[in-house]
């Protein structure tokens, strides 16, 4: 083939492939941008100047063509100093990344992709996720509500046991009241996760802290106070049972019997996490733990052994000046859902 006729053919297959490019940009669905950094004299990137922008990113934003050639503070004049930032890591490194903008003004929901075209360009993929969020936000509401009915139904069944433990005899009344503080305890969940941001996780210090005040309130003691020293830990449902029912039984026990009933004294709760395991304690410095083969084994240190076996702990007990009870669960904290930029435009 003669020189002129490859150069013919190489002139042809780059506009086919151009022409290709066009029909994608033009067509696709996804809002794209194109864009030049503009660094301030630290090298932080303080704006940019939009070089393309296709059909789908005008329509979405209501924009005209006008906006190629101009700066995005020419926009968006207040925008935030973190809207940049979400991409001064992609310009300097070249790892893609993406991130989340709420369109307050137009009610939209976008995911927007960040990616290196070149070392002095850069392009934005805003891809609608609207109907996603609206589905995971009917969700969330459906979950709260359950949350709340359900803590709702424990709250009844807990006022019908009291009543009933009201005319029993003291020993009957003794397992009624304990049956009482188990379901207050998993109510207890179901008010944490009613509030919280996490409909499915729990943030365990918090828990133990509402756990502590109302073990506190309901055994009317003013002899023993119960203290918390908890570490930030957020941790599944699931485990978030299991440990404060361990908790509740020890509490409980621990308010009831470590100190004579002429003194008082301190229960601590404490929650650590070391090498990829929680650390739960509950230690008293009252009468310690009887001697082996005194005392039988109830029904509260069956629920503890129980669940630390469920969520695969381990527990020690140990008797030096009081008593403490130690169960060590191996834990990761669950990711946290990507963070919503709402307020960065």
């Amino acid at each position: 083939m003669a020189h002129h006729e490859q150069a013919d053919l190489r002139s042809e297959l780059n506009e086919a492939t151009n022409t290709d490019y066009r029909l994608l940009f033009e067509t696709m669905s996804e809002g794209f941008v194109l864009c030049e950094p503009i660094f301030s004299a630290e090298h932080q990137l303080v704006d940019y100047r939009f070089l393309q922008a296709n059909p789908a990113f005008l329509r979405g934003f209501r924009v005209g063509g006008e906006v190629v050639g101009k700066r995005f503070r020419e926009l968006r004049p207040d925008v935030s100093p973190a809207w940049f930032a979400q991409s001064q890591p992609t310009i300097e490194t070249g790892k893609a990344r993406r991130f989340e903008y709420h369109d307050t003004r137009k009610a939209r929901w976008y995911q927007v992709h960040c990616t290196r075209v070149s070392s002095d360009r850069f392009a934005h993929f805003y891809v609608d996720v609207t109907g996603l969020k609206r589905a995971e936000q009917h969700q969330a509401d459906l979950l709260d509500e359950l949350n709340h009915r359900v803590k709702n139904n424990l709250a009844i069944v807990a006022s019908l046991l009291t009543l009933q433990g009201r005319d029993a005899p003291v020993q009957v009344r003794e397992h009624l009241d304990a049956a009482v503080a188990r379901i207050h305890a998993v109510a207890d969940l179901h008010a944490d996760l009613y509030r919280g941001a996490r409909r499915e996780q729990v943030a365990m210090d918090q828990y133990l802290r509402d756990l502590a005040a109302r073990l506190t309130q309901s055994l009317a003691t003013d002899r023993v106070k119960v203290v918390v020293d908890a570490e930030p830990a957020v941790v599944t449902l699931e485990l978030a049972v299991q440990l404060g029912l361990v908790v509740n039984e020890l509490v409980t026990n621990a308010i009831k019997h470590a100190y004579p009933e002429s003194e008082g004294g301190i229960v601590a709760i404490r929650l650590a996490h070391r090498d990829h395991a929680l650390v739960l304690s509950v230690s008293d410095s009252g009468k310690g733990l009887p001697a082996a083969g005194q005392g039988r084994r109830g029904l509260g240190s069956r629920v503890v052994n129980a669940f630390v076996q469920q969520c695969g702990g381990a527990l020690t007990a140990t008797s030096d000046g009081g008593a403490t009870f130690e169960i060590r669960v191996p834990w990761r904290e669950p990711t946290a859902p990507a963070a919503s930029e709402a307020s960065l435009i």
